[in-house]
């Protein structure tokens, strides 16, 4: 865990509600890997005290992208602080030749940075819209990655169980208060379409406030079979099949 500063470098505007901008930042957090993220503070003063977290989308030469909020202005120049990177990376099983990637009532930006690595492996990807996600830029999106577009927050998708049988791993993200709901609704249709659910195929990325970014505060804790644990140091990714209140 390293705190250092950043430049951001540029900003474009994406959509009418997303701004994506460009970091140059050190050597170390150039480490980061598909997964993780940045606690980050972009201004000098402590209010607000909790820092953002920041899930890079790109990782390119000296340079680490990330999607931000229109609603908040951001300048070439601008000195931020960043702490990490925080987390564990998501581990792909060896034989994953095909990615289904779920957005649920949140943007897809914490599935982008694992989607162009797995391009980049030469697997197939497809990343499934549902709910919020829908209004998501699609040119923003890799040309390679197979876009579908659901019809609510509910996991209704066209040729839902062909692409669950086809999909050799299942990574999914939606936010607090839709977690636990919706991987708990994934987990069962997986196991109705599949008959069973491997460990590890099937991981749901947690976004809880992560105050210190090091396990200290208990302010991330995820009820897992055994205990609790923290999303900033086991996570944000988790197995679905060990995460109590996803298991029914």
């Amino acid at each position: 865990m390293y705190e250092r500063q950043a430049i951001i470098e540029r900003v474009r505007r994406i959509s009418p509600t997303l701004q994506r901008l460009d970091l140059a930042v050190e050597a170390v957090q150039k480490g980061v890997r598909p997964g993780q993220l940045f606690l980050v503070r972009a201004i000098e003063s402590l209010d607000p005290y909790l820092r953002e977290p920041w899930t890079p989308i790109r990782v390119e030469g000296r340079a680490i992208t990330v999607e931000r909020p229109a609603i908040t202005t951001y300048v070439p120049g601008q000195v931020i602080s960043i702490l990490g990177p925080v987390g564990k990376p998501i581990a792909l099983r060896e034989a994953t030749q095909s990615l289904l990637l779920l957005a649920c009532e949140s943007t897809p930006s914490a599935l982008l940075y694992l989607a162009e690595t797995a391009i980049g492996k030469g697997m197939v990807v497809t990343l499934v819209l549902l709910g919020a996600a829908r209004s998501y830029p699609l040119d923003a999106l890799p040309e390679e990655m197979e876009i579908v577009r659901g019809e609510t927050h509910k996991l209704v998708w066209p040729e839902r169980e062909r692409i669950i049988r086809w999909a050799d791993h299942i990574v999914a993200v939606a936010p607090p208060p839709f977690d636990l709901p919706f991987y708990a609704d994934l987990l069962a249709l997986i196991r109705k379409v599949r008959l069973d659910a491997a460990p590890g195929y099937a991981v749901g990325l947690f976004q809880p406030p992560m105050p210190c970014g090091v396990g200290a505060c208990g302010a991330c804790l995820i009820r897992r079979q055994g205990g609790e644990v923290t999303a900033c140091i086991e996570g944000p990714a988790f197995d679905l099949t060990e995460i109590e209140g996803a298991i029914r």
